[in-house]
């Protein structure tokens, strides 16, 4: 009930409200145009009614955040939109589709690092400091690094391991070595070689037969071989042969012949699969088997009979002259390979070297 002015206003009135017996309410009536919505039916849309701001808002407002709760970031509305859409009572559908067109959407990006040589721990047991130093000294050289020698990381490392777990990482890895330049990474090793067994480094160790040392020795010398292996792709899939070999759960025998390049032998029970990888792997490693200074001279005619035993005689060529070339060189060898000019394998060291002794290669 709605009364004057002049009577609530009244001494009268007044006196009532003191003593309370009367209670006078002095705001505003409520408004006559109050819109009224229809309730909401199971399956209908839910009406978008949005007061007028006063300002730019960044925030959700709660009918909005739970229509939309899967947003990860505020949506941002002017004021003339908000007034546009309350003149207008626009009715938005809560459906899956409309909703995850205000999410935004997220990437996260995993990277997994190459693996590296030695990644566990050289140890201590070394005849002086100089030789742990000169490991520390060649792992954190970038060059060295860009280079992801698989020589080495064949026998030790636990990272190299768990990546031939998965045909991604281990594709991924094989990419990086194979991308690497070989008229620098070749070199670069072999002058690694020959500096690991110097007196002044890890000679005395590598006298003593130090397990590390002498596999460090190897994965040196056979970095080059071992990269032309490792490369070689299988013409009918596409992949890489060294990859389908590690994968391959019908034969884990045919892994071995890679590991003949760093003087291991291969167990006499072995009978890798008869591929044209297997051929074309015992080709090149044929090569680089007649510089006495490779492991190769060691292991490969073993490998090669007992291969050619059960893929059949003329599979491999078992009547290479081992050893018989003498060269301080580890790259000399490898029939059919692409050769590198003797100027500019000389430049190249050179560089290495200076390089090296110089500390500007971190």
């Amino acid at each position: 009930m709605e009364l004057d002015a002049q009577i609530y206003e009244s001494n009268f009135y007044q006196e009532l409200a003191i003593r309370g017996e009367i209670h006078m309410d002095r705001r505003e009536p409520p408004r006559r145009n109050v819109q009224l919505e229809r309730r909401q039916a199971e399956d209908s849309v839910v009406p978008t009614t949005l007061a007028e701001p006063t300002s730019v808002s960044t925030s959700l407002s709660p009918s909005s955040s739970s229509s939309s709760s899967s947003s990860p970031e505020p949506t941002t509305t002017s004021s003339a939109d908000r007034t546009s859409v309350n003149s207008t009572e626009t009715k938005t559908s809560v459906s899956s589709s409309s909703a995850s067109t205000l999410a935004t959407p997220s990437v996260t990006v995993v990277t997994t690092p190459l693996p590296t040589p030695f990644d566990t721990s050289v140890g201590s047991n070394f005849t002086s400091s100089a030789c742990p130093d000169f490991f520390s000294s060649f792992l954190n050289n970038s060059t060295f690094q860009s280079c992801v020698p698989v020589s080495l990381l064949l026998q030790n490392s636990n990272s190299f391991f768990r990546a031939q777990r998965s045909v991604t990482l281990l594709t991924q890895t094989l990419d990086a070595a194979c991308n690497a330049p070989l008229a620098i990474c070749s070199p670069l090793l072999s002058n690694l070689a020959s500096q690991l067994i110097d007196h002044a480094n890890c000679g005395e160790d590598y006298k003593r037969q130090n397990p590390l040392v002498s596999q460090a020795y190897a994965g040196f010398l056979a970095y080059e071989p071992v990269y032309r292996a490792t490369c070689l792709k299988d013409q009918s899939t596409g992949g890489y042969c060294f990859s389908e070999a590690i994968t391959n759960a019908s034969n884990p025998a045919d892994f071995y012949p890679y590991y003949t390049a760093v003087g291991l032998s291969m167990p006499e029970t072995a009978r890798p699969s008869c591929s044209q990888c297997l051929k074309k792997t015992m080709e090149i490693f044929a090569g680089y088997a007649t510089n006495a200074v490779q492991p190769l001279a060691k292991t490969y005619l073993p490998c090669a009979n007992q291969v050619d035993k059960s893929c059949g005689s003329g599979f491999v060529d078992t009547q290479v002259k081992v050893g018989t070339v003498t060269s301080s060189n580890a790259a000399v060898g490898g029939r059919g390979r692409e050769a590198i000019p003797s100027s500019s394998l000389l430049v190249i060291t050179a560089m290495v070297v200076v390089s090296l002794v110089g500390g500007t290669l971190n």
